[in-house]
């Protein structure tokens, strides 16, 4: 069973910037709802295939990088009990500003799928408003 959101913001940045600021680990406790730690754990620079940690929500949760296109899109993915969640960020060129797109997939396993509707009513309540703070950070953060 798949469920999910996608929101979009127009944030007034060129898209490298833009790019930049979504894939550095280091800013992402000021636009992610809850998190408080995020690292990589497989050592290198971010891409395909590198491994990830969050603290968010009082929980560490394991994600991997499973799509990465260079200014264009990253897919984290995480598996905890029956529950896959996956968050695609894409980027565009829009004018002088990016179009930045979050689409969000949660799949249930097991008895897990009991319960997905409830996953999916909380995250996207949590975690819908990423780009909106990303918006305001951005700007707030402007040079």
């Amino acid at each position: 069973m798949r469920r999910g959101f996608l929101v979009t913001e127009r944030i007034e940045r060129p898209v490298h910037e833009v790019w930049a600021y979504l894939t550095d680990l280091s800013n992402a406790s000021k636009w992610m709802t809850g998190v408080t730690e995020s690292r990589v754990i497989s050592g290198g620079q971010i891409g395909k295939g590198t491994r990830l940690v969050f603290r968010s929500r009082g929980a560490r949760r394991e994600v991997e990088v499973t799509e990465w296109q260079p200014v264009s899109i990253m897919s984290l993915t995480s598996t905890q009990g029956g529950v896959t969640t996956t968050y695609e960020y894409s980027v565009r060129p829009d004018g002088e500003g990016t179009v930045v797109k979050l689409e969000a997939v949660f799949q249930a396993s097991g008895a897990w799928r009991i319960v997905h509707p409830l996953i999916v009513f909380i995250m996207k309540r949590s975690d819908n408003s990423h780009l909106t703070r990303l918006k305001r950070v951005m700007a707030e953060e402007r040079p």
